[in-house]
Formats: structure tokens, sequence, C-alpha cells
């Protein structure tokens, strides 16, 4: 009997279900690479700064200079592409907004990390005697997206994190 059907041949069948699974790979790979990894953003500084601050209440901070980011984070904002900062302007506020652009992808972890141990230690100086302050800072977000790192402390952290999202696209 022949196995040879009118415009199919049987022995090539293996070969397309091959390359089937291999153009199933490759796209999900693609797709993986797409949505895993870090991407730079493109975006200027001043956007993403302007659309962070315009949701963010600034009538109870002040903007940091390179000597308070030193002093609050303990990192050198000089090693940084641009940081912008605000702070409290009392002791008695826990509303916080530090922004930065990385040089390099590697300066991740370390920005993040400063950002969650300023956070874990404001929620510490006002545990006990301010839990609004306290309360604020269990919302407090830290985003990290490519290049760009987002700490806020605010009463509507996740508008503030959707707003630098949209900026940094």
């Amino acid at each position: 009997m022949d196995e040879r059907k009118e415009g199919f041949d049987i022995a090539a069948a293996p070969v397309f279900t091959a390359l089937k699974i291999v153009a199933l790979v490759l796209m999900v790979i693609f797709i993986i690479s797409e949505y895993s990894f870090d991407r730079e953003s493109k975006a200027a500084f001043e956007d993403v700064s302007k659309a962070v601050s315009e949701r963010f209440s600034q009538k109870n901070v002040i903007t940091g200079d390179n000597q308070m980011i030193k002093r609050l984070y303990g990192i050198d904002p000089n090693e940084y592409s641009d940081v912008l900062l605000y702070y409290p302007s009392t002791n008695m506020g826990s509303e916080e907004l530090l922004l930065v652009k990385l040089n390099d992808l590697s300066q991740q972890e370390t920005v993040k990390k400063a950002m969650e141990e300023r956070v874990d230690s404001q929620k510490n100086v006002f545990e006990g005697y301010a839990p609004d302050q306290v309360a604020m800072l269990e919302k407090a977000k830290v985003d990290v997206e490519g290049n760009y790192i987002l700490m806020v402390s605010a009463e509507n952290p996740d508008e503030i994190v959707s707003d630098f999202l949209k900026a940094i696209k």
C-alpha cells in the first residue's frame, strides 16, 4: 500500500511537528523575555518627576538636597543619573517621596534596599505614638522599573505609582 497521499508526505509529518514545537518554544521565550527583564525607560527625568510630583501633596514636605539624601537613605546621589527627594518638613510627618534614575541596572538592589530600610526605620520611629503615620508607612510603595525606582509614602501611594508607571513608558 502506498503511504503517499495526494499532496501530503507522511514521512514529512514529524518534521512539521518539530518545526511547530520549535516555533512555539521560541514564541514563549520571546514573550517571557519581553515581560520579565528590566527594560530601561527613555523617559526624561523631568517628565517622570513632574508626573509623580503633581499628585504628591507637597504641603508638609520640603525638597531634599544631596546631603539630606545621604543622611536619610545612605546613598550618594552623585552615583545616579538623577534623584528627587521630598521629605517631611517636621519630625511628625511620614509623607515622603524619593525618585531615582539609575545609571546602570546593577544599582537597583542598593537603592531598593535603602528605600525599604528607610520605610522600616520610619515605622519604628512612629510606632507607639503616631499610629496614623505608621498606617501611612504601611501603605508605602517601593517600585523598581528598569532604570527608575520610586519610593512613596503618602495618603495616595497607588495613584502616584500609577502616574509613575505611565510616565516611564
